[in-house]
């Protein structure tokens, strides 16, 4: 959710904002005079700040005996401001999978659909140097509702690690420890490297914390054949 209802302008706002919730099919300006009896003017001024922060919409316009009336409605951004529970039907939903699938299963499951998640972003991270690309990271997952940042390199490091300071779906995470692997396939698979869960809130730390694991370089001489010494008399040990 992008605000909150109790964050908007002030109570006539929030009172217009809950008529529109109620009334689909929108109101008119006249319609909002008469139901909280205030001036034109001032509803005018209302709507256009909401209408200015995309809560409303004008809808279609209203024929009459003579100019046509807008019609006002609300965007979907404006019936985001008021709440919705979700969480119980997510638990319901993880505890129907554990059952069925079981908890090795379900950590796979959760995996696999993070990578799934990330191939649809992966556009936004190829080709970029390593550090522009954790940082590209950290932006899609603030756009997600993280609050996430990037921890600069330390020592060798070559790709810098990300912190979380709060948990999208802690509550899930707390009761199905299954979901931190979602994180775990949608970073790696962003990345294209291996990744370490280094601190979990979850698991009481202060933080989430996320360390990128670099490919280990191959040894050049690994799978090659070793020839012994040749022995003074021409024959090789």
């Amino acid at each position: 959710m992008e605000g909150s209802l109790f964050l908007i302008g002030g109570e006539t706002q929030q009172k217009i904002l809950a008529l529109l919730l109620d009334r689909k099919d929108g109101t008119t300006v006249d319609q909002l005079v008469d139901h909280f009896g205030i001036g034109r003017t001032a509803v005018n001024q209302h709507l256009t700040a909401l209408e200015r922060h995309g809560y409303v919409t004008v809808g279609r316009l209203q024929k009459s005996g003579g100019r046509p009336r807008k019609v006002y409605v609300l965007t979907d951004t404006g019936v985001n401001l008021f709440p919705k529970k979700y969480s119980w039907f997510s638990a319901l939903l993880l505890q129907t999978l554990q059952d069925e699938l079981g908890p090795d299963r379900l950590a796979t499951y959760m995996r696999n659909l993070g990578v799934q998640l990330a191939k649809g972003q992966r556009s936004r991270v190829d080709g970029r140097r390593a550090p522009d690309q954790v940082a590209q990271i950290v932006q899609i997952m603030n756009e997600a509702g993280f609050e996430a940042r990037v921890i600069p390199s330390q020592g060798d490091e070559t790709v810098p690690r990300i912190e979380c300071k709060n948990c999208v779906y802690h509550d899930l995470a707390r009761d199905y420890s299954e979901v931190c692997q979602f994180d775990l396939g949608f970073l790696s698979t962003l990345m294209g490297q291996d990744i370490e869960h280094q601190e979990c809130m979850v698991r009481g730390g202060q933080a989430c914390r996320f360390r990128f694991v670099p490919p280990q370089t191959p040894d050049p001489s690994a799978g090659k054949p070793q020839t012994s010494a040749p022995r003074r008399d021409g024959t090789k040990t």
